[in-house]
Protein backbone atom coordinates (compact mmCIF):
# COMPACT_ATOMS: atom_id res chain seq x y z
CA UNK A 1 0.00 0.00 0.00
CA UNK A 2 1.33 3.73 -0.86
CA UNK A 3 2.23 5.93 1.81
CA UNK A 4 0.42 8.81 -0.08
CA UNK A 5 -2.64 8.56 1.86
CA UNK A 6 -5.93 10.59 1.77
CA UNK A 7 -4.58 13.33 3.70
CA UNK A 8 -1.24 12.85 4.48
CA UNK A 9 1.83 10.83 3.80
CA UNK A 10 2.24 8.46 6.62
CA UNK A 11 4.08 4.83 7.42
CA UNK A 12 6.57 2.94 9.11
CA UNK A 13 9.72 4.11 9.78
CA UNK A 14 12.81 2.01 8.31
CA UNK A 15 10.84 -0.16 6.12
CA UNK A 16 7.83 2.22 4.09
CA UNK A 17 10.07 5.36 5.29
CA UNK A 18 13.83 6.67 5.08
CA UNK A 19 15.88 9.51 5.23
CA UNK A 20 16.47 8.56 1.51
CA UNK A 21 12.77 9.23 0.93
CA UNK A 22 12.59 12.25 2.81
CA UNK A 23 15.15 14.00 0.99
CA UNK A 24 13.91 13.27 -2.44
CA UNK A 25 10.22 14.24 -0.95
CA UNK A 26 11.66 17.51 -0.13
CA UNK A 27 12.86 17.87 -3.89
CA UNK A 28 9.61 16.85 -5.08
CA UNK A 29 7.43 18.97 -3.07
CA UNK A 30 9.61 22.10 -3.66
CA UNK A 31 9.18 21.44 -7.36
CA UNK A 32 6.00 20.24 -8.21
CA UNK A 33 4.72 23.59 -6.12
CA UNK A 34 7.51 25.74 -7.19
CA UNK A 35 8.54 26.51 -3.67
CA UNK A 36 10.50 29.30 -2.82
CA UNK A 37 10.98 29.29 1.04
CA UNK A 38 9.10 26.36 2.97
CA UNK A 39 8.74 26.24 6.56
CA UNK A 40 9.05 23.29 8.48
CA UNK A 41 8.46 21.41 11.67
CA UNK A 42 9.00 18.23 13.13
CA UNK A 43 7.89 15.92 16.30
CA UNK A 44 9.73 13.94 18.58
CA UNK A 45 9.65 10.30 17.09
CA UNK A 46 12.92 8.33 16.85
CA UNK A 47 13.26 9.02 13.20
CA UNK A 48 12.11 12.54 12.84
CA UNK A 49 15.58 14.39 13.16
CA UNK A 50 17.40 12.23 10.36
CA UNK A 51 14.20 12.74 7.82
CA UNK A 52 14.65 16.21 9.06
CA UNK A 53 17.87 17.18 7.83
CA UNK A 54 17.52 14.58 4.89
CA UNK A 55 14.41 16.82 4.05
CA UNK A 56 15.99 20.25 4.34
CA UNK A 57 19.28 18.74 2.17
CA UNK A 58 16.39 17.78 -0.76
CA UNK A 59 14.39 21.23 -0.78
CA UNK A 60 17.84 23.25 -0.71
CA UNK A 61 18.78 21.40 -3.34
CA UNK A 62 16.06 23.02 -5.44
CA UNK A 63 16.82 26.28 -4.64
CA UNK A 64 14.36 26.91 -2.26
CA UNK A 65 14.62 28.33 1.25
CA UNK A 66 13.51 26.62 4.54
CA UNK A 67 12.66 28.29 8.03
CA UNK A 68 13.00 25.67 10.04
CA UNK A 69 10.54 25.77 13.49
CA UNK A 70 12.35 22.96 15.20
CA UNK A 71 9.72 20.93 17.37
CA UNK A 72 6.86 22.12 17.36
CA UNK A 73 2.84 21.23 16.35
CA UNK A 74 0.90 21.67 13.03
CA UNK A 75 -1.16 24.76 14.55
CA UNK A 76 2.72 26.46 14.83
CA UNK A 77 3.22 25.38 11.56
CA UNK A 78 -0.46 26.59 10.01
CA UNK A 79 0.25 29.66 11.96
CA UNK A 80 3.43 30.23 10.05
CA UNK A 81 1.43 30.55 6.65
CA UNK A 82 -0.15 33.80 7.77
CA UNK A 83 3.01 35.61 9.61
CA UNK A 84 6.02 34.02 7.91
CA UNK A 85 7.09 34.86 4.07
CA UNK A 86 6.47 31.24 3.06
CA UNK A 87 4.48 29.61 0.19
CA UNK A 88 4.55 26.30 1.12
CA UNK A 89 4.25 24.31 5.07
CA UNK A 90 5.58 21.11 5.48
CA UNK A 91 5.29 18.82 9.16
CA UNK A 92 7.41 15.75 9.71
CA UNK A 93 4.88 13.69 11.94
CA UNK A 94 3.06 10.63 12.75
CA UNK A 95 0.27 12.44 14.90
CA UNK A 96 -0.71 9.65 17.24
CA UNK A 97 0.00 7.16 15.15
CA UNK A 98 2.10 4.28 17.12
CA UNK A 99 5.93 5.07 17.62
CA UNK A 100 7.66 3.12 14.74
CA UNK A 101 5.39 5.38 12.06
CA UNK A 102 6.45 8.92 11.02
CA UNK A 103 4.99 10.82 8.14
CA UNK A 104 4.77 14.42 6.17
CA UNK A 105 1.55 17.09 6.34
CA UNK A 106 1.63 19.32 3.22
CA UNK A 107 0.31 23.15 2.70
CA UNK A 108 0.37 24.65 0.24
CA UNK A 109 -0.12 28.54 1.23
CA UNK A 110 -2.82 28.17 3.48
CA UNK A 111 -4.23 24.78 2.04
CA UNK A 112 -3.57 21.23 3.20
CA UNK A 113 -2.94 19.36 -0.05
CA UNK A 114 -4.69 15.74 0.09
CA UNK A 115 -6.14 13.57 -2.11
CA UNK A 116 -5.13 14.03 -5.88
CA UNK A 117 -2.79 17.02 -5.05
CA UNK A 118 -0.79 14.33 -2.94
CA UNK A 119 -1.26 12.04 -5.62
CA UNK A 120 0.65 14.66 -8.12
CA UNK A 121 3.59 15.20 -6.11
CA UNK A 122 3.30 11.31 -5.98
CA UNK A 123 4.21 11.36 -9.92
CA UNK A 124 7.16 14.02 -9.36
CA UNK A 125 8.23 11.94 -6.45
CA UNK A 126 8.52 8.64 -8.96
CA UNK A 127 9.83 10.83 -11.76
CA UNK A 128 13.06 11.78 -10.64
CA UNK A 129 12.88 15.11 -12.65
CA UNK A 130 13.27 18.23 -10.03
CA UNK A 131 14.47 21.51 -9.93
CA UNK A 132 18.07 22.55 -9.07
CA UNK A 133 19.24 25.47 -6.91
CA UNK A 134 21.38 26.34 -3.91
CA UNK A 135 18.78 27.67 -0.89
CA UNK A 136 19.15 28.36 2.49
CA UNK A 137 18.10 27.59 5.49
CA UNK A 138 17.56 29.63 8.45
CA UNK A 139 16.38 28.64 12.11
CA UNK A 140 13.51 30.56 13.90
CA UNK A 141 13.93 29.48 17.17
CA UNK A 142 11.62 32.38 18.35
CA UNK A 143 8.52 31.82 16.41
CA UNK A 144 7.05 30.22 19.52
CA UNK A 145 7.42 33.05 21.26
CA UNK A 146 5.34 35.05 18.87
CA UNK A 147 2.66 32.50 18.57
CA UNK A 148 1.82 32.80 22.35
CA UNK A 149 1.33 36.17 21.99
CA UNK A 150 -0.99 36.21 18.90
CA UNK A 151 -3.17 33.64 20.94
CA UNK A 152 -3.28 35.67 23.82
CA UNK A 153 -3.93 38.68 21.44
CA UNK A 154 -6.56 36.74 19.94
CA UNK A 155 -8.42 35.32 22.78
CA UNK A 156 -7.58 37.27 25.38
CA UNK A 157 -7.25 36.00 29.75
CA UNK A 158 -10.54 34.28 30.60
CA UNK A 159 -12.30 36.77 33.27
CA UNK A 160 -11.79 34.87 35.99
CA UNK A 161 -9.26 32.27 37.88
CA UNK A 162 -9.78 28.63 36.21
CA UNK A 163 -7.79 25.33 36.98
CA UNK A 164 -7.79 22.51 34.74
CA UNK A 165 -5.95 19.56 33.92
CA UNK A 166 -3.95 19.32 30.70
CA UNK A 167 -2.86 15.46 29.29
CA UNK A 168 -0.96 16.09 25.49
CA UNK A 169 0.38 12.09 25.92
CA UNK A 170 4.09 12.60 25.89
CA UNK A 171 3.85 14.11 22.27
CA UNK A 172 4.52 17.17 21.04
CA UNK A 173 2.17 19.56 22.10
CA UNK A 174 3.27 19.60 25.98
CA UNK A 175 5.47 22.58 26.82
CA UNK A 176 3.85 24.80 23.69
CA UNK A 177 1.01 24.04 25.66
CA UNK A 178 1.37 24.17 29.27
CA UNK A 179 3.42 27.62 28.34
CA UNK A 180 0.42 29.32 26.16
CA UNK A 181 -2.50 28.42 28.60
CA UNK A 182 0.01 29.82 31.61
CA UNK A 183 0.41 33.18 29.88
CA UNK A 184 -3.43 32.87 29.61
CA UNK A 185 -3.34 33.08 33.41
CA UNK A 186 -5.02 29.85 33.66
CA UNK A 187 -3.85 27.09 36.49
CA UNK A 188 -2.65 24.34 34.89
CA UNK A 189 -1.98 20.87 36.11
CA UNK A 190 0.07 19.06 33.54
CA UNK A 191 0.04 14.95 32.91
CA UNK A 192 2.25 13.60 30.49
CA UNK A 193 3.24 16.60 28.90
CA UNK A 194 6.73 16.14 28.78
CA UNK A 195 8.52 14.94 25.86
CA UNK A 196 8.73 10.93 25.45
CA UNK A 197 8.24 9.08 22.08
CA UNK A 198 7.51 5.82 23.20
CA UNK A 199 4.61 7.34 24.51
CA UNK A 200 4.73 5.17 27.80
CA UNK A 201 1.46 6.16 29.18
CA UNK A 202 -1.43 6.15 26.47
CA UNK A 203 -1.51 6.95 22.72
CA UNK A 204 -1.75 10.88 22.18
CA UNK A 205 -5.25 10.67 21.17
CA UNK A 206 -7.68 12.52 22.82
CA UNK A 207 -10.69 11.68 20.72
CA UNK A 208 -10.64 8.00 22.35
CA UNK A 209 -12.96 7.56 25.75
CA UNK A 210 -9.79 4.99 26.79
CA UNK A 211 -7.32 7.48 26.38
CA UNK A 212 -8.78 9.96 28.89
CA UNK A 213 -8.85 7.64 32.07
CA UNK A 214 -5.83 9.24 33.35
CA UNK A 215 -6.85 12.44 32.62
CA UNK A 216 -10.27 11.95 34.25
CA UNK A 217 -8.91 10.61 37.43
CA UNK A 218 -6.36 13.82 37.30
CA UNK A 219 -9.50 16.22 37.00
CA UNK A 220 -11.03 14.71 40.14
CA UNK A 221 -8.02 14.27 42.14
CA UNK A 222 -6.93 18.01 42.11
CA UNK A 223 -10.21 19.36 41.83
CA UNK A 224 -10.34 21.03 38.53
CA UNK A 225 -12.92 22.49 36.50
CA UNK A 226 -12.24 20.39 33.54
CA UNK A 227 -9.80 18.15 31.70
CA UNK A 228 -7.85 18.99 28.38
CA UNK A 229 -6.82 16.48 26.26
CA UNK A 230 -4.11 16.58 22.73
CA UNK A 231 -3.32 14.52 19.74
CA UNK A 232 0.31 13.57 19.27
CA UNK A 233 0.85 16.73 16.68
CA UNK A 234 -1.60 19.46 18.20
CA UNK A 235 -4.35 19.90 15.98
CA UNK A 236 -7.26 17.99 17.65
CA UNK A 237 -8.88 18.84 21.33
CA UNK A 238 -10.79 16.67 23.65
CA UNK A 239 -12.16 17.08 27.15
CA UNK A 240 -13.19 15.43 29.76
CA UNK A 241 -15.86 17.09 32.49
CA UNK A 242 -15.73 17.55 36.51
CA UNK A 243 -16.24 13.85 37.24
CA UNK A 244 -13.95 12.95 34.53
CA UNK A 245 -16.19 12.17 32.48
CA UNK A 246 -15.71 11.90 28.66
CA UNK A 247 -17.02 14.71 26.50
CA UNK A 248 -17.54 13.56 22.64
CA UNK A 249 -15.91 16.01 20.51
CA UNK A 250 -19.33 16.76 18.42
CA UNK A 251 -20.56 18.09 21.57
CA UNK A 252 -17.66 20.11 22.28
CA UNK A 253 -18.01 21.49 18.88
CA UNK A 254 -21.75 22.58 19.83
CA UNK A 255 -20.49 24.56 22.75
CA UNK A 256 -18.36 26.62 20.33
CA UNK A 257 -20.70 26.39 17.72
CA UNK A 258 -23.30 27.97 20.49
CA UNK A 259 -21.21 30.90 21.07
CA UNK A 260 -20.17 31.77 17.50
CA UNK A 261 -23.63 32.36 16.16
CA UNK A 262 -24.56 34.03 19.69
CA UNK A 263 -21.83 36.45 19.06
CA UNK A 264 -23.14 37.66 15.73
CA UNK A 265 -25.49 40.71 14.61
CA UNK A 266 -29.07 40.06 13.79
CA UNK A 267 -27.43 41.62 9.83
CA UNK A 268 -25.73 38.48 9.78
CA UNK A 269 -26.47 36.81 6.40
CA UNK A 270 -26.79 33.20 6.08
CA UNK A 271 -23.14 32.58 4.60
CA UNK A 272 -21.82 34.53 8.25
CA UNK A 273 -24.04 32.11 10.07
CA UNK A 274 -22.87 28.23 8.18
CA UNK A 275 -21.25 26.09 10.61
CA UNK A 276 -19.60 23.21 8.37
CA UNK A 277 -19.69 19.43 10.34
CA UNK A 278 -18.34 15.33 8.97
CA UNK A 279 -20.88 12.91 8.52
CA UNK A 280 -19.85 11.20 11.79
CA UNK A 281 -21.79 13.72 14.24
CA UNK A 282 -24.68 13.54 16.23
CA UNK A 283 -28.21 15.05 14.81
CA UNK A 284 -27.86 16.50 18.26
CA UNK A 285 -25.08 19.06 16.77
CA UNK A 286 -27.20 19.87 13.94
CA UNK A 287 -30.17 20.67 16.19
CA UNK A 288 -27.88 23.07 18.25
CA UNK A 289 -26.89 24.94 15.18
CA UNK A 290 -30.36 25.81 14.19
CA UNK A 291 -31.63 26.62 17.70
CA UNK A 292 -28.72 28.89 17.95
CA UNK A 293 -29.53 30.50 14.21
CA UNK A 294 -27.20 29.07 12.07
CA UNK A 295 -27.45 27.16 8.78
CA UNK A 296 -25.68 23.37 9.46
CA UNK A 297 -23.87 22.32 6.19
CA UNK A 298 -23.12 18.19 6.43
CA UNK A 299 -20.03 17.77 4.65
CA UNK A 300 -17.05 15.22 4.03
CA UNK A 301 -14.72 13.73 6.87
CA UNK A 302 -10.88 15.10 6.48
CA UNK A 303 -9.20 18.39 7.43
CA UNK A 304 -8.33 19.24 4.02
CA UNK A 305 -11.55 19.18 2.82
CA UNK A 306 -13.25 21.20 5.84
CA UNK A 307 -10.55 23.91 5.21
CA UNK A 308 -11.45 23.66 1.45
CA UNK A 309 -15.11 24.57 2.32
CA UNK A 310 -14.05 27.34 4.99
CA UNK A 311 -11.94 28.56 2.24
CA UNK A 312 -14.74 28.51 -0.50
CA UNK A 313 -17.26 30.47 2.35
CA UNK A 314 -14.66 32.18 3.87
CA UNK A 315 -17.76 34.31 6.08
CA UNK A 316 -18.16 31.07 7.39
CA UNK A 317 -17.50 31.09 11.50
CA UNK A 318 -15.86 28.35 11.90
CA UNK A 319 -16.17 24.19 11.32
CA UNK A 320 -15.49 20.63 12.90
CA UNK A 321 -15.05 17.04 13.21
CA UNK A 322 -15.62 14.00 15.39
CA UNK A 323 -12.27 13.73 15.49
CA UNK A 324 -11.79 16.78 17.28
CA UNK A 325 -10.65 19.02 14.76
CA UNK A 326 -12.29 22.47 15.27
CA UNK A 327 -11.63 25.08 12.54
CA UNK A 328 -12.19 28.64 14.12
CA UNK A 329 -12.76 31.02 11.31
CA UNK A 330 -13.95 34.42 13.00
CA UNK A 331 -11.19 35.08 15.14
CA UNK A 332 -8.25 32.64 14.17
CA UNK A 333 -7.59 31.17 10.40
CA UNK A 334 -9.31 28.14 9.65
CA UNK A 335 -7.15 26.08 10.74
CA UNK A 336 -7.12 23.35 13.28
CA UNK A 337 -5.02 24.28 16.14
CA UNK A 338 -5.33 22.45 19.85
CA UNK A 339 -4.04 25.17 21.50
CA UNK A 340 -5.80 27.44 20.12
CA UNK A 341 -9.11 25.89 20.74
CA UNK A 342 -8.22 25.16 24.42
CA UNK A 343 -7.51 28.80 24.65
CA UNK A 344 -10.98 29.80 23.20
CA UNK A 345 -12.83 27.37 24.94
CA UNK A 346 -11.50 29.32 28.36
CA UNK A 347 -12.63 32.24 27.49
CA UNK A 348 -15.82 30.86 27.11
CA UNK A 349 -15.90 29.04 29.96
CA UNK A 350 -14.27 32.24 32.23
CA UNK A 351 -17.05 34.54 31.29
CA UNK A 352 -19.58 32.47 33.62
CA UNK A 353 -18.80 32.25 37.52
CA UNK A 354 -16.99 29.35 38.92
CA UNK A 355 -19.11 26.48 39.92
CA UNK A 356 -17.93 27.81 43.54
CA UNK A 357 -19.60 31.07 43.03
CA UNK A 358 -22.61 30.00 41.72
CA UNK A 359 -22.04 29.73 38.14
CA UNK A 360 -22.50 26.15 35.88
CA UNK A 361 -20.35 23.13 36.10
CA UNK A 362 -18.06 22.29 32.72
CA UNK A 363 -20.76 19.08 32.66
CA UNK A 364 -23.65 21.84 32.58
CA UNK A 365 -22.40 23.29 29.45
CA UNK A 366 -23.94 20.91 27.13
CA UNK A 367 -27.09 20.19 28.43
CA UNK A 368 -28.73 22.33 25.85
CA UNK A 369 -27.53 19.37 23.53
CA UNK A 370 -29.67 15.71 24.11
CA UNK A 371 -28.12 12.80 24.55
CA UNK A 372 -29.46 10.23 21.70
CA UNK A 373 -29.00 6.93 21.46
CA UNK A 374 -25.77 5.60 19.42
CA UNK A 375 -23.93 2.72 17.69
CA UNK A 376 -20.03 3.05 18.25
CA UNK A 377 -18.20 3.54 15.60
CA UNK A 378 -18.55 -0.07 13.65
CA UNK A 379 -15.45 -1.33 11.43
CA UNK A 380 -16.97 -4.01 8.84
CA UNK A 381 -14.22 -5.22 6.94
CA UNK A 382 -14.74 -4.44 3.11
CA UNK A 383 -15.18 -7.66 0.91
CA UNK A 384 -14.83 -6.74 -2.80
CA UNK A 385 -14.32 -4.01 -4.93
CA UNK A 386 -14.78 -0.75 -2.50
CA UNK A 387 -16.37 1.01 -5.29
CA UNK A 388 -18.85 -2.01 -6.37
CA UNK A 389 -19.58 -2.41 -2.84
CA UNK A 390 -20.46 1.15 -2.10
CA UNK A 391 -22.67 1.06 -5.36
CA UNK A 392 -24.62 -2.02 -3.63
CA UNK A 393 -24.93 0.22 -0.73
CA UNK A 394 -26.52 3.03 -2.12
CA UNK A 395 -28.66 0.81 -4.24
CA UNK A 396 -30.23 -0.43 -1.22
CA UNK A 397 -31.42 2.72 0.41
CA UNK A 398 -32.11 4.45 -2.81
CA UNK A 399 -35.74 4.65 -1.74
CA UNK A 400 -34.86 7.04 1.27
CA UNK A 401 -33.24 9.91 1.79
CA UNK A 402 -29.96 10.07 2.06
CA UNK A 403 -26.62 12.36 1.80
CA UNK A 404 -23.32 11.21 -0.62
CA UNK A 405 -21.14 13.54 0.47
CA UNK A 406 -18.78 11.30 2.01
CA UNK A 407 -20.25 7.45 1.75
CA UNK A 408 -24.12 7.24 2.49
CA UNK A 409 -25.63 9.15 5.57
CA UNK A 410 -29.44 8.12 5.28
CA UNK A 411 -31.85 9.95 7.45
CA UNK A 412 -34.72 8.31 9.10
CA UNK A 413 -37.69 10.16 10.90
CA UNK A 414 -35.83 9.33 13.89
CA UNK A 415 -32.34 8.95 13.43
CA UNK A 416 -29.75 7.86 10.70
CA UNK A 417 -27.29 5.59 9.86
CA UNK A 418 -24.04 6.17 7.98
CA UNK A 419 -21.92 4.45 6.01
CA UNK A 420 -18.48 5.39 4.46
CA UNK A 421 -15.60 3.52 3.58
CA UNK A 422 -12.37 4.21 5.41
CA UNK A 423 -9.69 6.65 3.65
CA UNK A 424 -6.67 4.41 5.45
CA UNK A 425 -7.52 0.73 5.84
CA UNK A 426 -9.82 -1.45 3.64
CA UNK A 427 -12.76 -1.37 5.63
CA UNK A 428 -16.34 0.15 6.12
CA UNK A 429 -16.89 2.66 9.29
CA UNK A 430 -20.53 2.22 9.86
CA UNK A 431 -22.42 4.11 13.11
CA UNK A 432 -26.39 4.20 13.50
CA UNK A 433 -28.03 7.12 15.88
CA UNK A 434 -31.85 6.95 17.03
CA UNK A 435 -33.78 9.60 19.51
CA UNK A 436 -35.18 6.51 21.41
CA UNK A 437 -33.27 3.24 21.99
CA UNK A 438 -36.49 1.77 20.10
CA UNK A 439 -35.49 4.11 17.35
CA UNK A 440 -32.34 2.63 17.19
CA UNK A 441 -33.03 -0.75 16.83
CA UNK A 442 -36.14 0.14 14.35
CA UNK A 443 -33.14 1.54 12.28
CA UNK A 444 -30.24 -1.14 12.95
CA UNK A 445 -32.93 -3.74 11.34
CA UNK A 446 -34.17 -1.68 9.00
CA UNK A 447 -30.60 -1.68 7.69
CA UNK A 448 -29.45 -5.54 8.46
CA UNK A 449 -32.98 -5.92 6.07
CA UNK A 450 -31.16 -4.03 3.36
CA UNK A 451 -27.81 -4.92 3.85
CA UNK A 452 -26.83 -7.92 5.87
CA UNK A 453 -27.22 -10.20 3.21
CA UNK A 454 -23.99 -8.77 1.62
CA UNK A 455 -21.72 -8.32 4.51
CA UNK A 456 -21.17 -8.89 8.54
CA UNK A 457 -22.91 -6.08 10.23
CA UNK A 458 -22.26 -7.68 14.06
CA UNK A 459 -19.80 -4.60 14.30
CA UNK A 460 -22.37 -2.71 13.93
CA UNK A 461 -23.65 -2.21 17.45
Amino acid sequence: MTVFKAYDIRGIAGKELDAEFSERLGKAISTHLDAKCISLVRDIRESSPDYHEAFVKGVLSTGADVLDLGISTTGVLYRSTVDLPVDVAVAITASHNPPEYNGFKICQGKMPLGGSELQDIRKTFESGIFKTGEGTCEVKTDYEDFYVEKIVESVGRPSRDIRVVLDCGNAVPGPLAVRTLESLGVDVVPIFCDWDNSFPNHPPDPTRQKNMVDLGKAVVEHGAEFGIGMDGDGDRLGVVDENGSFIHPDRLMGVFVKDVLEGLNEEATEEERTIFYDVKCSMALEEAIRSSGGFPRMVRTGHTFMKMELRRNPESPMAGEMSGHFFMNDHWDGFDDAIYNAARLLEIIGREPSPEQGGPRFSEWFSFMPHYPTTEEGKVPLVGEREEVMSAVLDAFSDKEFSSVDGIRVRYDDGWYLCRPSNTEPILVMRAEGRTDDALESILSDVNSRIGHIMDLSALK
